[in-house]
């Protein structure tokens, strides 16, 4: 099947309350492996490259230091794979851009090939982070690709984006968001941690997703939330890890509960990079 863009998806998604699961791939194996799980549940399946994983994939073993060019050439290989894949599956694929770090990385990875991309603009003030996430926007919705923003910090670490603690996201923010800017998604920050130590038992604000869907519902504005940092960290993989030499301690991820919870309360994409990674 021809891969499309996440907006179709994330419609299904808000009309009928459930929430799609994303997966970073960061490897070959991994897109294969990934779209061969989602075709044995019948699933449509969103694969996600972050902005460095293109770097990485580009050939930049120093991926912090990769150039558009290694990101463009990356996102090719990365799109490659889940196109060799995928092509003759049963399933809708969504190959989409992760923490874009700026316009010029959405640009890239929308000419080799991605269908949605995300705009981090979350460290940027509001009205910054606003006329960033427009201008990528208006780009890529002339080509036919979807776009994810982000409003409110989350706390941990993941590729470039790190931060000691979390700003939640203001509900009424979020709506104006999607009203100035277009966007089909927006990750907003509610109690998710980027990074393998999320914090024991954490406990989710839902109650942050069910105001802004209920305020877009209000406004009749479309929007998908989205759920980053939402690793559930299995705590056998970790001790496989760390019984052959590792040595990672802290490691709490999301309860399964409260990510099925989350998505009753209006959450509809739900991101997955380190435990693919672990």
């Amino acid at each position: 099947m021809t891969l499309i863009p996440l907006r179709p998806l994330m419609e299904a998604s808000v009309k009928h309350g459930f929430a799609q699961g994303a997966f970073n791939v960061n490897a070959v194996a991994q897109a294969k492996a990934a779209i061969q799980v989602h075709e044995m549940f019948r699933s449509a399946a969103i694969l996600q490259g972050a902005d460095l994983a293109n770097g990485f994939m580009g050939g930049r073993c120093d991926f912090m230091n990769a150039t558009l060019e290694d990101k463009k050439k990356g996102a090719e290989n990365i799109a490659g794979a889940v196109k060799k894949y995928g092509e003759d599956s049963p399933i809708p694929i969504v190959l989409h851009l992760d923490h874009g770090r700026d316009f010029d990385s959405c640009a890239a990875a929308i000419a080799g090939g991605y269908t949605s991309v995300m705009i981090d603009g979350s460290s940027l003030a509001f009205d910054e982070n606003v006329e960033l996430t427009r201008e990528v926007v208006k780009y890529a919705h002339a080509r036919g690709v979807s776009v994810e923003g982000e409003l409110g910090v989350l706390a941990g670490v993941e590729d470039h984006v790190f931060s000691e603690g979390s700003t939640y996201t203001n509900p009424l923010k979020a709506v104006e968001f999607f009203r100035k800017t277009g966007v089909d998604a927006l990750a907003i920050s509610y109690g998710t941690m980027h990074g393998a130590s999320k914090g024991k038992n954490v406990k989710l604000r839902k109650e942050i997703a069910v105001a802004i869907r209920e305020c877009l519902n209000h406004e009749g504005i479309f929007g998908a939330l989205v759920s980053h940092g939402s690793s559930t960290v299995p705590a056998y993989i970790v001790d496989e890890i760390n019984g052959l030499g590792g040595t990672l301690t802290g490691t709490y991820g999301i309860a399964v509960s409260e990510l099925q919870e989350a998505a009753r309360c209006g959450i509809n994409k739900i991101n997955v990079d380190t435990d693919i990674r672990l």
